[in-house]
């Protein structure tokens, strides 16, 4: 008996490996246009097509658009223009109807996981296929079907910690290759989830694996994981054999987000050409040298803190009008035609490990270390060295505040804020609880069925 997963990619398939047109476009098919067919998955190149579409797929998520919502969110934008139809300008504003929510985003986070889900269905079912490649590309589908869970439980819910025992409501966990109903899982459960397939993702990755997943972006992102949660204890581990690994070290450069500073990536979207920019989101929506007045702008309060004299990484940021009752700011970080996207690097990663360090009360030199070399690289000559003698509290202050300015617009700072907040700390963001209604994107309307549950609305006023 045929099954939908047997045949669900047939047409996408066919298309992508008969035609020669790119993913992306293969990616314009969603599974309810598709003419079935029973021929779908046959053989390892049917196979490998289908996982690339999966990265592809979530190229297209991480290309700035899913950060870009973090972003809008959080303190460091101001206000979009309210132009009809703003879905920016009903984030920023924290709108919880759900007629104007990030569909799109929610709808191919989930149908990359049933892409991924349909590999695992079928992978057994291809001749021709040597066990390391089958191995390697369960690994990969692990990988990706946690990160999407990731992603889709940060922007539709409450972070992990909101609950003592994490009931509260996360989002559906999709395990088959199926479009059946799937209620609301709890937080905690997804999360578990996550880390189940990272870790079945550690035991089959390669150490080496290109441009794709291998070994060390499955470890970057439990970190990452681990880190959200709160679990320092654990964090600490596995950045610590990140950082003594030797395999990665702090760039000269001050922008990651280049075709160059491979010292620094771990895992990254790569763009290889203009028709194929994995960066577009970030360029459309911040990039000000070819527009007078992009679509996202600093705000005043970030300002301040980005514009220091001393700091090397002001030069990313400029005031339009000066002084005018018009005035506004604009940032230069994407100013770039094409550039990849380093979504793990190891900037990241050490700043995670020296603030891990601090809360497990573990050699604070090494922390230090860490943030100073941070600084360094922003302040140069102006560099001062922070005081040996630097109290918990002081120098967990100084890693939170170089990590705001180094990953400013990458859609990082909200998602720390309200870490922080779940974990005890009296946090508000732009004048309101970190964990208002508001902070949480609405779920789309073909959710609407028995059973599932809505985010509360009402904003965050």
């Amino acid at each position: 008996m045929k099954t939908y997963a047997n045949i669900l990619w047939a047409v996408a398939i066919t298309a992508l490996l008969g035609t020669g047109t790119s993913c992306k476009k293969m990616l314009d098919l969603r599974p309810e246009n598709l003419t079935l067919s029973e021929d779908a998955l046959k053989t390892p190149e049917d196979i490998k097509a289908l996982l690339n579409s999966c990265y592809d797929e979530f190229a297209n998520l991480m290309n700035g658009s899913v950060q870009n919502y973090h972003e809008l969110l959080g303190e460091n934008l101001s206000e979009p223009q309210n132009s009809a139809g703003s879905l920016y300008y009903t984030i920023f504003n924290r709108g919880t109807f759900s007629f104007r929510t990030a569909d799109r985003e929610y709808l191919d986070f989930y149908n990359c996981i049933l892409r991924i889900n349909t590999i695992f269905d079928n992978i057994d079912l291809i001749e021709g296929l040597p066990q390391e490649d089958k191995t390697r590309i369960m690994g990969e589908g692990h990988f990706l079907r946690a990160w999407c869970h990731w992603e889709l439980v940060k922007l539709w819910a409450q972070p992990y910690g909101f609950t003592a025992d994490n009931s509260h409501p996360g989002v559906p966990i999709r395990l088959k290759a199926d479009k059946n109903i799937e209620l609301r899982s709890s937080v905690g459960a997804v999360y578990n989830q996550v880390l189940s397939d990272l870790n079945t993702a550690l035991g089959m990755l390669p150490n080496d694996n290109g441009n794709y997943a291998n070994t060390d972006a499955a470890k970057a992102l439990k970190a990452k994981v681990l880190f959200f949660m709160n679990d320092h204890v654990e964090a600490v581990k596995i950045t610590t054999e990140l950082v003594n690994s030797n395999k990665y070290k702090f760039s000269d450069s001050l922008n990651r987000y280049t075709q160059g500073a491979p010292e620094e990536v771990i895992f990254q979207l790569i763009s290889t050409n203009i028709n194929d920019n994995r960066a577009s989101a970030f360029i459309n929506n911040f990039r000000s040298d070819n527009n007078p007045n992009p679509a996202l702008k600093p705000s005043a309060s970030f300002m301040k803190e980005a514009m220091d004299p001393n700091d090397r990484r002001r030069a990313f940021y400029e005031i339009k009008n000066e002084g005018k009752s018009n005035q506004f700011f604009v940032t230069h970080k994407f100013d770039k035609d094409v550039f990849n996207v380093p979504l793990l690097n190891f900037s990241d990663i050490a700043l995670m490990h020296a603030e891990s360090i601090v809360e497990t009360g573990g050699d604070l030199s090494v922390a230090i270390a860490i943030t100073d070399a941070i600084r360094k690289r922003a302040y140069e000559i102006n560099f001062v060295a922070l005081n040996p003698s630097i109290n918990n509290t002081a120098l967990k202050a100084e890693i939170q505040k170089q990590r705001k300015l180094e990953f400013a617009f990458e859609g990082d700072w909200t998602q720390q804020l309200r870490r922080r907040g779940a974990a005890g700390e009296t946090i508000t963001i732009r004048q309101s609880p970190w964990s208002c209604p508001g902070m949480l994107i609405q779920f789309p309307m073909s959710e609407r069925t028995a059973g599932f549950i809505f985010n509360e609305e009402g904003g965050c006023n």
